[in-house]
């Protein structure tokens, strides 16, 4: 008896779980001319790359990371973290940046996006980041190869209590961004925003 109960519960499971992959594929499908790009992880923001096929996305959730939009296949890949992450540190711009950011695990969530235009199709990518530190981090987004290419230069880490929400880069170099909430309960360090 109840061998058939749990041979009956994995069936349940079975078909429920087979209903939602079903459910999840017919969420990707088209209606009418618009058509869904699906796998992205907790996306927050897009921003498009002038001139080209690509798009950028953040993932804000746990594991987020900046995925690689090809709107002409409609697929997705991930630049940052992955294992051909690269970093190239630009001290003389980034001074008081600690280091490279940590991308294992949970230490890495992408919020606001602003690509700078550059010339010969590299640009600058400024990322809102939540994780282990608060911070705007920047990364050299090379348009050239097929497919793109992101390498990690540089952060601006947030002073707490400060939490950071959108960002724009500027024509000298420099970038804005804004304060979203505190991070912490802190009633001092809220005050002092």
């Amino acid at each position: 008896m109840k061998k058939t109960h749990v041979f009956a519960l994995g069936i349940v499971v079975w078909l429920f779980l087979l209903g939602n992959l079903e459910a999840r594929a017919a969420g990707c499908d088209p209606i009418g001319n618009v058509r869904f790009i699906c796998d992205q992880i907790g996306p927050e923001d897009l921003v498009a790359v002038s001139g080209s096929e690509w798009v950028l996305s953040s993932g804000m959730a746990a594991n987020g990371a900046i995925r690689l939009i090809n709107l002409r296949d409609k697929t997705t890949t991930v630049l940052f973290p992955s294992a051909a992450s690269k970093e190239r540190p630009n001290k003389k711009i980034y001074d008081s940046c600690p280091g490279p950011i940590g991308s294992e695990g949970d230490k890495f969530r992408a919020h606001g996006l602003y690509l700078r235009p550059g010339p010969n199709a590299v640009h600058t990518l400024y990322v809102v980041h939540h994780g282990d530190r608060e911070s705007i981090e920047v990364f050299e987004f090379d348009a050239r190869p097929k497919p793109p290419t992101l390498t990690w230069i540089g952060c601006a880490v947030a002073p707490d209590p400060i939490g950071l929400n959108s960002v724009v880069g500027l024509p000298d170099g420099g970038f804005i961004t804004t304060n979203f909430s505190p991070r912490n309960g802190d009633a001092a360090a809220r005050a002092r925003m």
